[in-house]
């Protein structure tokens, strides 16, 4: 039964606050937010740099890595925490390839050294800012228009023209040849093997349609197999053989994909089918565990736009066949009438169990980088548990030191490394009003620093407590999170000045109804040194119960009251500190 105390308070906001302040533990660390946000998500975009679509428009260097450094920290500050950043764009490079020429992007011809490593130069920025960086890989599809210039190394449709067909004015490898299979394992593995990258984001992973012309090869390796199981096995292939590569080479390396978004059709959810259509079947290979995570491209509006699939529908369907695995659900910022229902969208793929979202692409998300409010806190990345589940070992020996100002240095020890070898890629720090720091609650993170760093400045621009506590977690480079450090306790000198300048008296304060827990808080504050007594009093004066019966300093405290059995009606409270007696009404209402 709900029981409702209101008490008519004398005390002011002021010493109310402090009172607050001092009672520390006693109050429940409440989070005031309609709906708490997930403390893991994914929170993606991707950077496209095909056509200069979010690349830099400049080809001078100093430029373009000013913009680059821009960009990484405008979705750290958007409180972002993976970019896809398209490193094989169409058969050309942007990182230092083994196979296949620099991209025209970068010195504004197709093979030209720049000067610089692109894709080195964004894991270093976004590896410093705690971001992580997924090689976007466009996979069969390999040009648009024309036949590519002359470069070195030369394009692949010149070097091996008998890998690829043309198909509705695009050039696309023939995924029926073993040979092409291999080529693209060597140049995945390329990546893998030379750079820090936390994953591989396959895109144009299919058959770009039905008609593709591959004739020839089916008939050479077909086996009597119909096409389309013919089709969809070679897609597969490709996949064994490049997840079991990157395990076998990399184990924490992350493989994933950014399938077409209906998957087969199904009620309010229907259109070009990756299954039937395009011969991609993504769900088989999070069922046969060959990748660890699927971006559905799920870039339709709410509800029921004429001709487009619901995006609710689909992210429901997608929710509900992950295997085991991730599903992270894109949305297609590019499309105005998507762009407006971006945060709702955000709302159905966290009610769906989707574990984060993507963007496509950055220059459409950046004008919201807000989402509707929907990343005021931060976030981590979700573990992946078989790929690893030890945790790593927590820093030690937290402290807290005031700088001024509202800026406080909290420093700790490193960590050991845990029992599987792995040391902490990230140190988290949380802060919180409220004792023991509650590490579940995203609100509580306040900064990421690397795991060689043992220290961070927080700033408290408008403290409203006079006691903050911290805590400190490790991150590996798998997710995982470690227990809290032993927490430290700062406290703010200005308030603590401003509580000396009051002068105490003996009042009673608002009072704070628990009525899930059965209590009432009853803040006061006494003047003098003495015996203090504070009681629940019936309209006749008779006490109900006694709550504080001791000799107390002169201070502010609270007192907890159980007002889970009083029935309906007015009390009083009383509260009595040497010769000094004051009271204040109270109502209980159920």
């Amino acid at each position: 039964m709900t029981i409702a105390l209101r008490c008519i308070s004398v005390f002011s906001i002021t010493l109310t606050t402090l009172a607050c302040a001092a009672a520390g533990g006693l109050f429940a660390d409440d989070d005031s937010s309609p709906t708490r946000p997930p403390k893991y998500e994914v929170r993606a975009v991707w950077l496209t740099t095909v056509a200069g679509l979010d690349w830099p428009k400049s080809t001078d260097r100093a430029e373009q890595q000013s913009s680059l450094r821009e960009m990484i920290e405008q979705v750290e500050r958007a409180h972002f925490n993976t970019i896809f950043f398209q490193v094989r764009g169409r058969a050309d490079a942007m990182y230092r390839s083994r196979y296949e020429p620099w991209s025209s992007q970068l010195a504004g011809a197709l093979g030209k050294d720049p000067g610089w490593d692109p894709l080195q130069f964004v894991l270093d920025e976004a590896h410093a800012r705690g971001i992580e960086v997924h090689a976007w890989f466009n996979t069969f599809f390999v040009k648009a228009g024309p036949k590519p210039s002359e470069s070195w190394p030369p394009h692949l449709i010149l070097n091996h023209p008998d890998w690829v067909q043309q198909y509705k004015e695009e050039w696309w490898l023939d995924p029926g040849l073993p040979q092409v299979r291999t080529y693209l394992v060597n140049v995945a593995m390329d990546i893998v093997r030379n750079y820090d990258v936390d994953g591989i984001h396959f895109d144009f992973i299919r058959y770009p349609g039905p008609d593709y012309p591959d004739n020839a090869t089916y008939r050479r390796y077909g086996k009597n197999k119909k096409r389309e199981e013919w089709r969809r096995e070679n897609i597969n292939q490709f996949v064994r053989a490049v997840y079991d590569s990157v395990v076998a080479a990399k184990p924490w390396v992350k493989v994933g994909s950014t399938p077409i978004g209906v998957y087969v059709n199904i009620q309010n959810g229907s259109g070009w089918q990756s299954y039937h259509s395009l011969f991609q079947d993504s769900r088989a290979w999070l069922r046969e565990k060959k990748h660890d995570y699927l971006v559905p491209q799920l870039y339709w509006t709410l509800g029921n736009r004429p001709g487009d699939p619901d995006f609710a529908t689909l992210a429901k369907n997608w929710g509900e066949n992950t295997y085991g695995r991730h599903i992270y659900i894109g949305i297609g910022a590019y499309k105005p009438e998507v762009f407006q229902q971006i945060p709702e969208q955000v709302d159905v793929s966290r009610e769906a169990g989707a574990l984060g979202n993507s963007y496509f692409r950055f220059e459409h998300i950046s004008k919201r980088w807000e989402v509707g409010d929907r990343y005021r806190s931060r976030a981590l990345i979700p573990p992946m548990p078989w790929k690893n589940a030890v945790p790593p070992n927590p820093p030690t020996v937290l402290s807290v030191t005031e700088l001024g100002e509202g800026r406080f240095q909290i420093k700790w020890s490193m960590p050991q490394a845990a029992a599987d070898g792995d040391r902490a890629k990230r140190i988290v720090i949380y802060r919180s009003l409220f004792h023991p720091v509650d590490i579940d609650n995203p609100w509580n993170i306040v900064g990421f620093v690397s795991g060689s760093e043992t220290s961070f400045v927080d700033r408290i621009e408008r403290p409203t407590s006079l006691r903050y506590y911290y805590a400190a977690t490790s991150i590996d480079r798998c997710n995982n999170e470690s227990l809290p450090a032993n927490e430290a306790i700062a406290v703010v000198s200005e308030i603590e000045e401003i509580g000396k300048r009051l002068k105490p008296k003996t009042t009673l304060a608002e009072c704070y109804p628990h009525p899930s827990k059965g209590i009432t808080l009853v803040p006061y504050e006494i003047a003098d040194p003495g015996p203090v007594w504070l009681k629940i009093l019936d309209l006749g004066g008779r006490t109900l119960e006694v709550l504080v019966e001791a000799m107390q300093s002169p201070g502010r405290y609270v007192a907890a009251a159980n007002t889970s059995t009083m029935k309906d009606g007015l009390y009083q409270l009383q509260l009595t500190a040497g010769s000094v007696t004051v009271s204040t009404p109270l109502e209980v209402r159920r």
